[in-house]
This record gives structure tokens, sequence and C-alpha cells, in this order.
């Protein structure tokens, strides 16, 4: 420039301000740019508030990907009816770009979706708990369809507990659907191999929330304002102190486990063994013709070993991990906890099912269609037939026909070994053998209750009755006793004389011998003869 303008041209600092100046310019605007107090900004295009109500308004109640274009066209094709004032689309496109992203993703898809994208994460430090301190619980249908050996395809579900100190992945279970009863066998299987953990994090859903589970928990999502009255079914996280934390309503995905089905979904589901055997990933959707499951046996080893590859693989990113895998952080950190192995009392308790029933008059409680109770639980059960309370009915799931136990509304054990009752053939011999041993059960008892009433003699009674004293003295002679007349009016009656007094032939020996036989008798002895 100094050569061809000479050595009096602009200066240095003069030239990076004039480049500051036409920064993001056309070229053909360089001029009018550098021209002092010039703007290249015009003055702002008019807009009626109604039609910018108009334009928001049609974006809120069409889809999602409503196109903006359509909605400025509807209220372009309105505005000259209305009298509004409507600008170009470019104009009414930038005034769009620049609002705020809140109010735009409320307007594009609602309130709770505009909040729960705007919502900014909780941190948690992971690093300040050791493994088994918070458990993750969460199930998810998976997107193939297997069968296990009869041919009808099924979609399975996914449920797996998930350590949030390391996210290792405890243990899992498949099962047809997401219930409670394999939600028990993954809880106390996991105890059994690790140790009991501290605290369950599942989402409220019924096999969660449920009485197999959280029966017993103090605070539950589910039915909290149906609080049952009396007995309550006790779950295995009661038996197995396992504190319950709910996560809230519509929050699952703060949850460990949903971060590793979401790892694990593409990795499993997508995987080449599974060609052919996909209908979609809707819940609902059902398979065609097209589509061959998968058997289950090799299912369950291809999870077996994804699982496995999940845990072991090195080079994790996450808090604490340092480049371990998932494993080696988990066993680092297991090795610095205090193990609480559940004893085979508490497995046992955790593994039954209860069920509140009633005790008839005979001591026998009813569950669908089995009846428990045996001579040798008559007299523990019959009391709460009495007081008209329930009582909890503890039985093994896989087995009812094993022996069952009852707990009162006080959490205490009742009794245990309640053996089912089996119904035999009518007129079968057996029925009545069973028969024959209730009624003998029933004499050994009222026997018993019979000594242990220890009743006294004829002649003891009699003279203890003697010895009541009448409080007002003995009855004056020639006296008239009224007795009670309740058929028509009161008459006075004429006491009869005395009969003579006449001395017994009877020998006190006599009566002797035979209060002793008779005690005898009662006593179930063999009489003694003279």
């Amino acid at each position: 420039m100094k050569a061809r303008f000479g050595a009096k041209g602009v200066s240095q600092p003069s030239l990076c301000r004039h480049l500051r100046v036409v920064k993001g310019v056309d070229p053909i605007n360089f001029a009018p740019a550098l021209v002092a107090g010039y703007s290249l900004e015009g003055a702002p295009a008019a807009v009626s508030g109604e039609a910018w109500s108009m334009f928001l308004t049609t974006i809120r109640d069409a889809g999602e990907h409503f196109p903006l274009q359509s909605a400025w066209c509807d209220v372009r094709d309105i505005a000259p009816a209305r009298g509004w004032d409507w600008p170009s689309w470019p104009t009414v496109f930038r005034r769009w770009q620049g609002l705020p992203l809140a109010q735009q993703l409320h307007a594009r898809l609602g309130h709770s979706e505009a909040v729960k994208r705007l919502a900014q994460p909780a941190m948690r430090d992971k690093t300040t708990i050791l493994p088994l301190e918070w458990v993750s619980l969460d199930g998810r249908t998976k997107d193939f369809w297997a069968h296990n050996g009869d041919g009808k395809p099924r979609r399975y579900t996914f449920l797996a507990l998930v350590d949030c100190a390391s996210n290792f992945v405890l243990d899992w279970e498949l099962a047809e659907s997401e219930n409670a009863r394999a939600t028990v066998r993954l809880i106390k299987r996991t105890c059994e191999t690790y140790g009991i953990f501290d605290r369950l994090y599942p989402d409220n859903g019924s096999a969660f929330a449920g009485h197999l589970v959280a029966g017993g928990a103090v605070h539950k999502f589910r039915n909290a304002k149906k609080t049952m009255a009396g007995v309550k079914p006790l779950g295995i996280c009661h038996h197995l102190g396992i504190r319950l934390h709910f996560a809230l309503p519509a929050n699952g995905q703060e949850k460990t486990a949903e971060r590793t089905f979401a790892s694990l979904s593409r990795v499993i589901d997508d995987r080449p063994e599974f060609k052919g055997a996909h209908a979609g990933h809707k819940p609902g959707a059902a398979p065609d013709a097209g589509v061959v499951p998968v058997h289950l046996d090799d299912v369950l080893a291809i999870l077996k070993r994804e699982v496995a590859r999940h845990n072991a693989k090195t080079g994790r990113r996450g808090q604490g991990m340092n480049g371990r895998s998932y494993q080696a952080a988990f066993e680092a950190g297991l090795a610095l906890r205090l193990h609480r192995k559940p004893t085979a009392r508490q497995l046992y308790l955790a593994g039954l099912i209860y069920t509140p029933v009633s005790v008839d008059r005979w001591g026998r409680v009813k569950v669908e269609n089995w009846t428990y109770g045996q001579p040798e639980t008559q007299q523990e059960l019959l009391p709460y037939h009495q007081s008209g309370q329930q009582i909890l009915l503890g039985r093994d799931p896989d087995d009812f026909g094993a022996p069952a136990l009852a707990w009162n509304e006080k959490n205490e054990l009742i009794c245990e070994a309640i053996m089912p009752v089996t119904a035999g053939a009518y007129g079968s011999v057996d029925g009545i053998r069973d028969a024959a041993r209730n009624r003998k059960a029933a004499r050994e008892a009222v026997k018993a209750g019979a000594a242990a009433n220890a009743y006294l003699t004829n002649a003891d009674l009699t003279a203890a009755m003697a010895a009541i004293p009448t409080p007002d003295g003995p009855t004056p002679a020639g006296q008239v006793i009224v007795a009670g007349q309740f058929g028509g009016k009161l008459k006075t009656q004429k006491r009869k004389p005395a009969p003579p007094e006449t001395t017994s032939v009877v020998p006190l020996e006599y009566l002797r011998n035979m209060d002793a036989h008779l005690a005898d008798i009662q006593a179930g002895r063999k009489p003694k003869l003279a």
C-alpha cells in the first residue's frame, strides 16, 4: 500500500480498525460500511403481536416436526383480512432463531419435555461409596424373539442388578416378563454370590414395589395411599435387611441400570446371531411369518458371553475407573468392604411367598386350592380363629407341598412345619386312617387338658361347698321361700314338711373306694380292683 499510495498512507492501527468494521460484510458493502456513522442494520420489520401469537400457537398445537414455514404460511394467508403486519419468511425465521431455547422447546415439545431437556443432571461422586452399598435394579424387554423349545415366539425381559459404585453387572435373569418371582430369585442369587448389599435402587414398577420384594418396607410409591389393615406380607428385602430407595416416577433414566441397558442394548440385540428374529423395537410388536425365533439356550449363552465382556472391558473412563474394567474396579473396592454373608435361615425365609389368611375353627388355613394344618400345629393356630386376626402363611413358591410357616401382624413367628392336608379318595382306607389319627390326637389333647386342670374329687368338692358361708346366716325355721313364677299370678306356697332324717347304711370305706375308682377312670389309668 505504501508503494502504491505513498509513504503517508493509512497507518497500521487504522487498517486493523477498518478490518474489524468490515469483518463478515460482503465486499460489495465495504465502502458504505467504512462510512462514519453508517449502520448496515435497517429498521426492524413491523410484526403484529396477534400474528406472532398465532404463529407460536400453531407450532405448539402441531406435531413436533411440523415445518415452521407452514406455520408462517397460515399466518400470511390470514394477516390481510385481520389487518396484521406480517413480514417475509426470512425475517420471521430470524426472529424465531433469536428466541431463547426454552421458549422454542416449549412451543415445539411442550412443558414437560422442555423441562426434561433443560434440567441439568445432578453430579454424584461415585468414588465416595464402596461396592454393594448401592445396587440398581431394572428390566428391559429385548427386541429379538426366542422360544424355549415349544416353537412359540416370545420377547423375553432382561433383569439385571448393577453395582452403582463400579457399574459392574452383578447378576442377571432372563424372564418371560418383568415379574416379582424372577426378581426375588435374582436378588437371592446375588446375595449368595457376593453377600448382602446395603441399598436397592429400583423404580416403582409392580414387580419391584410389590409384596414379594418390598413387603414390610416403610415407604413405597405403589399403593402408598392404600395401606392394608392388619397383617402385611413380608418381602425378600425385609428378611435380608436391604433398604429400599425407589426412583422418582418418570425419572428412571437416573438409575445406573438404565445407562447399562443403553450400552448393552445395541451390542446384544443387533448381533448377527439374532438376524431374522426381529419384528420391531416397540413393546407391542408382533412377529410375522418372516420372523425366525432363536432358541432360548442360544440366547442365554450369548447373554452370558456379552455381559462378561462388558464387565471385563478395560480402558473405562468413568469416575474412579482410571482405565480399569468394571470388574477390576468392583473387586478392588470389594476387598475394603465388610462381607455380609446371608445365613441359611435368611435365604429360606427370603425365598417364601407370604399370603394373609384366616384360621378356621379346626385350626387350619386355606390358600387357593391348598389347605394347611395338622393336629401338631392346631393349638398354636386356634387362638387366631377365636380372635378373628389374620396371619401370614409363608410357602415355598416352587413346592406348595412343602411345610409352611406362619407369622402374626407383629412379625412374630407363630409356628413352623405346618403340613399340607392331602385329600384322599372318597371311601379310601387312607382317609379312614387319617380320620382315626386325628381323633386320637384330639383325645390325647383333651386328656392332657383334663390332667392339667387338676379337678377335685367329689368328696373334696362336697367338703369345699359345705364350707361356703351364708351372708345372712341360716334360714329361720318356718320362713316361706318363694320360688320364681313365670306363668301367672304369684301364689303363696305352703312349705312341705322336711322328711325324717335317716342314717346312711353305706359305709365310708365304700365312698372312698368309689372316689379313687372315678379318679383312675378320669386320668385314663386302669382301675385297681379291691
